[in-house]
């Protein structure tokens, strides 16, 4: 089995007068990733390595998430993220070391959401068409594959075992 982690960054702040890049996590932003990585943290698989754009906004979301795990995630930037269509994305998936069976990718929207969305096929598909209709800032996909290597995961060979969002935790504290 592989499983893949989509994650959206977390909130940052508009993007008036600045380089889009330089953007980073508001004070809700990284309340947001701190509170998702600690629920996070109880489940397995999680991946031992989170693959981020090089904008600040996916950097520190990424940096947020690996340091509440219990286990040491490798880091990696990856310029190609950023702006990357749902194609783009899923032909990086494929491209996947088959050595790491649990792997995230922290973008950006659109191209997260929709590469959620294509690729599960089956799970809730109250979850799926959930995803669908918003995917929010510091949203958590979680994809599993009955797959062998990373090159057979194609759209719809997915089930959809989490979708979480911001909002989720707010309803169950209400």
């Amino acid at each position: 089995m592989r499983r893949l982690f989509l994650i959206r960054h977390a909130k940052a702040e508009p993007g008036i007068g600045q380089n889009d890049y330089e953007r980073a996590l508001t004070e809700r932003g990284r309340a947001d990733a701190s509170r998702l990585a600690t629920l996070l943290a109880t489940r397995e698989p999680l991946p031992a390595v989170l693959i981020h754009s090089s904008a600040l906004r996916t950097t520190q979301t990424a940096e947020i998430f690996a340091a509440h795990w219990p286990s040491r995630v490798e880091l990696q930037q990856e310029i190609g993220l950023y702006d990357a269509t749902q194609d783009m994305l899923r032909h990086r998936v494929q491209a996947l070391s088959d050595s790491v069976g649990c792997v995230g990718l922290v973008g950006h929207n659109p191209g997260i959401g929709e590469l959620a969305v294509a690729l599960s096929g089956h799970g809730a598909h109250t979850e799926i068409r959930r995803m669908a209709l918003k995917f929010p800032t510091c949203g958590v996909a979680a994809i599993d594959f009955d797959a062998a290597s990373w090159d057979d995961v194609e759209r719809r060979s997915g089930l959809l075992s989490l979708f979480l969002t911001p909002a989720d935790l707010e309803a169950e504290t209400d």
